[in-house]
């Protein structure tokens, strides 16, 4: 630098003053962005006020209600609560129990969104219970959305909340959605009009993202799903659906359930018929 003219000199380090200020003016553009891009990111996530009822009822399948519980609590400001008939704790189909937040004539007057979880013997005998039937249809009437995972689109059935519908189910129960007046479609979420419906258990996680998606937009459900690190990777690839699960398999479940799959049809159809086919 000593070897530099004068004139050589001052041109360097104005050079290099001019290269200093690209950068700050660089620096303050990138902090600028930043502090934009964290503005949007903060406008996405405020709070919402959504108030959503999941129902309980004994021997109820413990992942369709507890899955989407958790995507759905997943939104800051959504009141999430678990429902009953009564406060007493509820036995879920694993063998441990569920504390109801609510008691039936505790809900709300307005619903963002009810929601059914299935089941096996709990769900036949939710289908027969007078008091779970006229709640699952007056607080529908209240809702601007109601929902099912698994076989809990059975009771939205036989609560008469489903005909006319496009609608799914654990595939083992699908058909039996036609005694509801429904029409069964095997996918993994379906929505027709004020009606969502997931099909058997880990569907529930879907539908919740679908529902947060809906609620609060994309960027806020992939932060959601990111959270619950949501990745399946099943062992089976196959294995998860009927169509394409071995034959075997989907055989001696079938074999299993039979006498479950007859009741579930009976229930139903005796169910609506006793209701006035409503």
């Amino acid at each position: 630098m000593n070897d530099l003219s004068p004139a050589t000199r001052r041109a360097f380090l104005q050079a290099l003053t001019a290269a200093s200020g690209l950068v700050s003016l660089r620096q303050a553009s990138a902090q600028a962005d930043a502090e934009k891009a964290h503005a949007q990111a903060m406008e996405l996530l405020k709070p919402g006020s959504e108030k959503i009822a999941i129902l309980i009822y004994p021997s109820f399948t413990a992942l369709d209600a507890i899955g989407p519980q958790h995507m759905l609590a997943g939104m800051t400001g959504a009141s999430v609560k678990f429902i009953a008939a009564t406060a007493e704790p509820v036995k879920t189909d694993s063998g441990y129990f569920i504390t109801p937040q609510l008691t039936f004539d505790q809900c709300p007057e307005q619903l963002d969104l009810l929601l059914i979880p299935g089941g096996t013997t709990g769900t036949i005998q939710a289908m027969e219970d007078k008091t779970v039937l006229d709640f699952v249809a007056q607080a529908a009437s209240r809702s601007k959305l109601i929902g099912s995972v698994c076989t809990g689109s059975l009771i939205l059935g036989a609560a008469g909340l489903l005909k006319g519908k496009r609608a799914t189910s654990h595939w083992q129960t699908l058909d039996l959605l036609k005694i509801a007046g429904a029409t069964p479609v095997a996918e993994r979420v379906v929505r027709d009009q004020n009606v969502i419906t997931g099909a058997g258990v880990t569907a529930g996680i879907d539908l919740a993202l679908h529902l947060v998606r809906q609620y609060r937009g994309d960027f806020y459900a992939q932060g959601v799903q990111l959270l619950a690190e949501y990745d399946p990777q099943p062992h089976f690839a196959k294995s998860g659906n009927a169509a394409t699960a071995p034959k075997e398999v989907v055989d001696l479940l079938n074999h299993m359930h039979t006498g479950f799959m007859t009741k579930w049809g009976e229930k139903l159809g005796k169910v609506i018929e006793d209701r006035g086919g409503k």
